[in-house]
């Protein structure tokens, strides 16, 4: 590695050396404007080969330095096509007139740390959204507002609590126990998606990190800063960015300022949120029905018989009282821009309050940016940017438990019989007497919302710098020098107050034990820091435009998390300090990565061919010998024919080869010792019951990728597809250890796995006119992950609770010779039970989406829906609620008596205390309305009665609108793990919501 940045930096010294004489220039001015002559503004217009340019004022105008002699110069922005022109020696002024890109076929994708190319030439699969189809309808998060718009990537919320929370998977299963995300790329700066545990568990006993429903941490940035999002799928992206990014690759670039006068702009929105399926619980008939469903509970009987005739029961609905509110929800944004000279400047503000459909339940996300442009001279250029982030949630309870005190998990067992929000006149909430079989075995989840407390707060900063030396610029050729780095640091502070007056958290409960009542107070901490530098050689003789680039890398990352616990509290007691009994946790990591790339870029025969060539070496502290440098080698190829046939405007032919690499987990490769306690009245010490393994290395994967794109019927309609092949070595797998051993777990590299997928997207164009115009969009794909084998002594082997809870209830199993998303659980063969079985498979079939986006002068119509075939759920919510006998549909008919009187039962009775795992594993195919928006453009008369505004817009849009699904259960979509690389069971999740907002927009 020492030899790779000596290299690299000698080869900068001497091409700085060799550029020292400055080649002539001239200024060449002009306009920019659109079709109908309306000027554009930011348009980018620079020297045909090169990244660098001058941006276009208010008027539309530009003044271009070009090397002397004829020269060709292009103009592009996002949205329009690009435009050419030929600028003769003797002439220095030029317009353009450009067209509307309603296919996105134009734009420029990410090929390097400084490097990029023309879409039309990009030789993977790339998919960009857009600033206005990110925030056209106001969502939780990012995750959110991307559903449905990128092809191949698997992106779902985790369950309905505000706030955010959920995952993105781009090309299905890359690994079994080892990373599965993307990285995360702001303005060139990697950042932290990290989702913290608050500890939860303590107070409700979950069984991990997942179920305690927290948030990851890309849901703290605001999507109106965002100018788009740039999905790399392939992992070809991981020349660039390294071993962190073998799962793709999620660049955001933020909103900059454009030379022109000052532009202010302010958005007010106002919204509610309302529960989208309300399945409510069983209507019992008489006292007689009841007492079958609480069975031998002397409290519970006692209550029923109260509330209850021979004729008659009462109804509660309960999850319409939890889950009923419909507070308003409030979001301000307001944004300067602008631009004189030689500096560009982009400020904003934002206020987001997001009401919470139960009680107590809510979050409010806040947001500050700066972002600055400072051209120094007319070679150097300088941006920075900063963004203050302030995140807050209440996210109440829900998943899984063992205390009963997750709100559908107690309504499962709870006879809906008996008003459980009234208080007594002291002020007290009636105890449950049903759940756990009595009032010290459950909960009172309206006391629960109530009363407890569960506050995360997030304050955050996220630098970014970067600055451009443009070294040298010829006729044909230029050198540009780069240096890019910045910072990411967030403080995650929980607060958990579970005082000793919740019915689960009373002396003698499950969780409150001996010692009643829990606070926990904690800090997460993690600092994220990376810089580049980047040399980038152009030459352009005619016949070819190549791209010569070579650079270095550093990334270091900090963590450090504590949680002190507190149990068994005094009276008004509000920290974990003076509690009876405390218990503190602490972790740190470091970690450090480096590495130096080198990378060619070739155009020939007429921007019709390209071919692309990069090669990165790296070393990580993550690693079994950190000194270690891992090559990744990355090859691509594409050509465009250019209208072959009558009705064939262009077709791209693209491939791509990748060796690539997963960086194993933070801990994997120390042997260190644990504290035994004392024993003989001395310390003592040993192995931990999970070892770490000194040869430990990264995953490799080696992904082949095929596709073309096609423009047709006068680029009336837009065909993309792609076919990728993924093979996975050295994969970091679990083996399972004799227990003699006295340790449980180990992580070691061996085995294969082959992920293979299809990707296809159609958009077509029917109608484009002055006043009326429609694009519909399509898109399909599928991929399937199969393990092909484990090394020798590597049995099949399951995972913790995130991925199942037993043969019971289905789990998975990774297994040679069957998919990663293979369901394992119990089967009865031949009237004998037999576990470990594959029972079915989680992953679905396919996915597909449909956009529609209608103009008609100034009135716009947009829909978006999913749909997905397939794809297995254990619905374990469902099975909880039929075993307390209170599931909503219970009495409805049974398709056999003679195993169950009702449906509940009969389902209840098939699955045989777990004897019959299929009975709850059901399909998970659902079709959603994700986003709905009408917007109308106000004529300038009306804009004008608006002291100082220049334009005006009234939106109306809705998010989650519906749910089309034979899915028995809230939501098929909902995992109760969190982020795994299979999400498959539903138990006890917040219930998903609706929105509706109401935005107005003016500009100044």
């Amino acid at each position: 590695m020492k030899r790779i940045w000596s290299s690299v930096i000698t080869l900068a010294m001497l091409v700085l050396v060799s550029a020292s004489a400055q080649a002539q220039t001239r200024e060449v001015t002009g306009r920019v404007t659109a079709m109908n002559g309306q000027p554009l503004s930011g348009v980018l217009v620079s020297v045909a080969g090169q990244a660098a340019g001058a941006r276009t004022n208010d008027r539309g105008e530009f003044r271009l330095q070009v090397p002397t002699g004829d020269v060709t110069i292009v103009a592009r922005t996002i949205g329009y096509k690009r435009g050419t022109q030929r600028i003769p020696s003797g002439s220095s002024t030029t317009e353009f007139a450009l067209e509307k890109d309603v296919l996105e076929l134009e734009g420029v994708v990410v090929t390097g740390q400084a490097t990029s190319v023309e879409r039309r030439n990009a030789a993977t699969a790339v998919a960009v959204v857009s600033s206005d189809a990110l925030s056209r309808v106001p969502a939780v998060s990012i995750e959110s507002a991307l559903q449905g718009k990128v092809i191949g990537a698997s992106i779902n919320m985790n369950n309905g609590a505000p706030g955010g929370g959920g995952q993105i998977q781009i090309r299905g299963a890359s690994s079994l126990i080892g990373r599965i995300e993307p990285l995360i790329i702001v303005d060139g700066v990697a950042i932290s998606n990290a989702t913290r545990s608050n500890r939860m568990a303590v107070v409700t006993g979950s069984l991990n990190g997942g179920e305690e429903n927290g948030t990851n941490r890309l849901a703290d940035i605001n999507p109106n800063d965002i100018e788009n999002v740039e999905i790399m799928k392939s992992a070809a992206a991981s020349a660039i960015y390294g071993s962190q990014a073998t799962n793709g690759v999620v660049i955001i670039t933020t909103k900059r300022g454009r030379e022109g006068s000052p532009r202010f702009n302010f958005t007010q929105r106002v919204g509610t949120s309302s529960l989208i399926r309300k399945q409510g619980s069983r209507r019992y008939q008489n006292l007689a029905q009841a007492l079958s469903a609480i069975g031998a509970n002397s409290e519970g009987i006692a209550a029923a018989t109260a509330a209850c005739t021979a004729t008659s029961c009462p109804y509660y609905d309960y999850q319409g009282e939890l889950y009923g509110r419909k507070d308003p929800a409030f979001e301000s944004v307001m944004s300067l821009s602008g631009g004189v000279g030689g500096t560009r400047y982009y400020a904003s503000a934002s206020d987001k309050q997001e009401a919470g459909i139960a009680l107590n339940t809510g979050a409010r996300r806040q947001s500050l940016r700066a972002n600055v442009d400072q051209n120094v001279g007319q070679r150097i250029t300088i941006s920075l940017g900063s963004n203050l982030l302030r995140s807050f949630s209440q996210r109440g309870v829900s998943n899984n438990d063992n205390a009963l005190s997750s709100p559908l998990y107690g309504f499962a067992y709870t006879p809906a019989i008996i008003d459980l929000n009234q208080r007594d006149t002291l002020g007290h909430y009636v105890l449950n007497p049903f759940a756990g079989g009595g009032t010290l075995g459950g909960s009172n989840p309206f006391q629960t919302f109530d009363l407890m407390q569960s506050n995360e707060d997030v304050y955050r900063l996220i630098f970014s710098g970067r600055a451009n030396w443009a070294a040298y610029s010829g006729d044909k050729s230029s050198l540009n020098f780069s240096v890019q780095g910045g910072a990411d640091r967030y403080s995650n502070e929980n607060y958990i107050s579970a005082p000793q007056e919740l019915q689960f958290q009373r002396a003698g409960t499950v969780q409150g034990g001996t010692f009643p009542g829990t606070i926990i107070q904690g800090n997460g901490t993690e600092r994220l820091t990376n810089i580049s530098g980047s040399a980038v050689w152009t030459f352009t003789p005619g016949w070819v435009s190549a791209t010569t680039s070579a650079g270095v890398q550093l990334q270091d990352r900090a963590y450090n998390d504590y949680n002190m616990v507190g149990r068994g509290l005094g009276p008004q007691q509000f920290v974990a300090a003076g509690a009876q009994n405390i218990s503190i946790t602490d972790r740190q990591e470091k970690s450090r990565t480096q590495a130096a790339y080198g990378q060619e870029e070739l155009l020939l025969l007429g921007d019709r061919l390209y071919l692309s060539g990069a090669i990165r070496g790296e070393r990580a502290s993550l690693n079994g010998d950190p000194n270690k440098t891992y090559y990744y080698p990355r090859a691509s190829a594409s050509y465009r024919f250019v209208s072959p046939v009558r009705f064939l405007n262009e077709l791209k032919l693209r491939t791509s080869y990748v060796v690539s690499g997963n960086q194993p987990g933070y801990g994997d490769r120390f042997l260190a010792l644990t504290s035994y306690g004392i024993i003989g009245g001395l310390p003592a010490y040993g192995f931990p019951q999970t070892i770490g393994n000194p040869n430990i290395k990264p995953e490799r994967l080696n992904e082949l990728e095929v596709g073309l794109d096609g423009a047709f019927l006068g680029e009336r309609m837009r065909l993309e597809a792609t076919y990728y092949n993924r093979r996975l070595t050295d994969l970091l797998v679990r083996p399972q250890l004799a227990t003699s051993t006295g340790i449980n777990a180990a992580v070691l590299n061996g085995g294969e796995m082959t992920t293979k997928g299809y990707e296809f997207g159609l958009t077509l164009v029917p109608i484009q006119g002055n006043d009326l115009s429609w694009t519909s969009r399509t898109t399909w794909y599928q991929s399937r992950a199969d393990i092909t084998s484990f090394p020798a002594g590597v049995q099949p082997f399951t995972t913790s609770s995130i991925g199942g809870f037993g043969n019971a209830y289905g789990r998975l199993r990774f297994t040679p010779g069957h998919t990663v998303t293979t369901i394992w659980g119990n089967k009865i063969v031949a009237g004998s039970t037999v576990g470990n079985q594959p029972l079915a498979d989680a992953n679905p079939k396919y996915v597909m989406s449909f956009g529609n986006d209608l103009t008609y002068k100034s009135l716009n119509f947009n829909v978006l829906v999913d749909y997905r075939r397939g794809g297995t759920i254990s619905n374990m919510t469902l099975n909880l609620f039929d075993e307390g006998g209170n599931t909503w549909d219970y009495d409805d008919p049974s398709p056999d008596p003679a195993v169950g009187a009702t449906l509940g039962a009969y389902r209840y009775n098939s699955w045989g205390g777990g004897k019959n795992t299929a009975a709850y594993l059901v399909d998970g195919s659902f079709t959603k309305v994700r986003e709905v928006n009408l917007s109308y453009v106000l004529p300038p008369q009306m804009v004008a009665r608006i002291r100082g505004a220049q334009s005006a817009k009234l939106s109306l849009s809705g998010r989650n609108l519906f749910i089309f699904s034979g899915y028995n259960g809230f939501d098929p979509e909902v995992n109760n793990g969190g982020n795994f690389v299979v999400r498959f069971v539903d138990l006890a999740p917040f219930p998903p919501s609706r929105s509706f907002w109401l935005s107005l927009d003016l500009g100044f």
